[in-house]
């Protein structure tokens, strides 16, 4: 591509015109393409967008309460399995992104996240079929391929039928849809495990995805790139990835949000991938049992986490709008402490309080952090912004974070027995503290580079 820059403006046409599907055309805006959206058409792109984020969710959570099983069954090593729910699906995962965001940035954005779902949901499906560590990893780095273009392309959608002042709302409603995945995760897919086998549990996933993929395809409408874009900002749809990519770190709010969420998700993401195991080793239960009480427990605090978001969220943002990194700040300092007493202590009842105040916070800290990407890039720029944000929290957090904390608790072993899975992963939860710290750095330059 050649670099150049175009008109300034919003981008022209739907899902259903030729040219849009091939490039967007941006133009200035008019007063009818910033002007609210519909209730019915919001609700229905919502639930649809939710609906992509509850399978998203489930096919990446459901594997932490496999691991046990699948163990068992093809004979594999804590580092194996660190592997399989860290790197095997992390790395493509991170690097498929920057190219499925450039595509989410200038072309059909609903086309894109149809074909991903489809891709993921059958790659998650035929994972039932492995029967070697190599053939599962293979399953995982295609679910990561179709994932990587889900979230850019969700995450602009929603930023274009949300107004500024009520997107953080847009985005909580979002993450309520990966609220109810991992709790199907964590909960339904345990008991048909137990009950069919790991194999099956992997079928109940990925298919139904595959029919949601042409839902989406054929019912949701392309909404007009940038509706809601100060005028004063310039559309640069014709330039190379590496140079979107370098527009983004230009941003110094996205250089500080990205060291934050992904130093973040090195330590929450690393113990979540455990925490099926942990309970089986340390807690003496059953899959079943596990998967009910962290379904229980990670989809109700997940829900009420997203709801925080919903209900507070446009409230703390139309106050100030630097709430959109405050409130992440705040609470990803605060969980700390019970993240870590969740882990230590032995009282069941303890655990789930102190798991369920974790789960809460940080789940409501989620919908602002996608808020913020869209407050300070433009249009042209908000799918290559999640995606560094991905590749942050992915290849960093999703990808080190597992494999760290199976790494150590294979040298803790000699020492620790069956309790070196516990301490490995309160190490892990440090992390968490430190990536707090940069959400605050970054919201001394938020209010000067807002763009929408």
């Amino acid at each position: 591509m050649t670099t150049g820059t175009t008109r300034p403006g919003t981008a022209a046409g739907t899902s259903n015109s030729a040219v849009q599907s091939f490039q967007e055309i941006p133009r200035k805006p008019d007063a009818g393409s910033r002007a609210g959206v519909g209730r019915g058409q919001l609700v229905h792109v919502t639930v649809l967008l939710g609906l992509v984020n509850m399978f998203n969710a489930l096919d990446r959570s459901a594997l932490s309460i496999l691991i046990e099983p699948i163990k068992a069954d093809l004979g594999l090593s804590d580092t194996q399995l660190g592997i399989l729910t860290g790197f095997a699906f992390s790395l493509t995962y991170a690097l498929f992104g920057i190219p499925l965001a450039r595509l989410a940035d200038t072309r059909s954005r609903v086309k894109l996240l149809s074909a991903c779902l489809a891709v993921w949901s059958f790659a998650t499906a035929v994972a039932g079929l492995a029967h070697n560590f190599v053939q599962l990893a293979l399953t995982r780095i295609v679910v990561g391929i179709g994932e990587a273009g889900g979230s850019p392309a969700s995450v602009s959608i929603l930023g274009d039928y949300y107004t500024p002042e009520e997107r953080s709302r847009g985005m909580s409603w979002f993450q309520l849809g990966g609220a109810a995945g991992g709790s199907l995760g964590l909960g339904l897919v345990g008991v048909v495990a137990e009950h069919y086998g790991w194999r099956v549990a992997f079928f109940t996933m990925g298919l139904p995805g595959v029919l949601l993929a042409v839902v989406l395809l054929t019912t949701l409408g392309e909404p007009p790139r940038g509706r809601f874009q100060s005028s004063s900002e310039r559309f640069d749809t014709d330039i190379a990835w590496y140079q979107a990519v370098g527009q983004v770190l230009g941003r110094r709010t996205m250089r500080h949000v990205l060291i934050a969420y992904g130093i973040a998700a090195f330590g929450g993401a690393g113990v979540g991938a455990w925490f099926g195991a942990f309970f089986v080793r340390s807690h003496g239960m059953s899959l079943s049992e596990v998967g009910a009480l962290l379904g229980v427990v990670a989809g109700l605090g997940t829900f009420a986490g997203a709801m925080l978001g919903v209900a507070f969220g446009p409230k703390a943002v139309r106050r100030d709008r630097r709430w959109e990194l405050w409130w992440p700040g705040g609470g990803y300092l605060a969980v700390v402490p019970t993240y870590m007493l969740s882990l230590y202590l032995d009282d069941i009842f303890v655990v789930c309080a102190m798991l369920a105040f974790t789960v809460v916070v940080s789940s409501s800290c989620v919908g602002l952090v996608l808020t913020s990407i869209q407050s300070v890039l433009p249009a042209h720029l908000r799918g290559m912004g999640t995606a560094a944000i991905m590749f942050a929290t992915s290849l960093v957090g999703v990808g080190g974070g597992p494999l760290l904390i199976g790494l150590l608790s294979d040298a803790l072993a000699p020492a620790l027995g069956g309790e070196s899975l516990r301490y490995a992963m309160i190490l892990g939860v440090s992390f968490i503290g430190w990536g707090a710290i940069h959400f605050f750095i970054a919201s001394k330059h938020f209010r000067d580079e807002l763009v929408s």
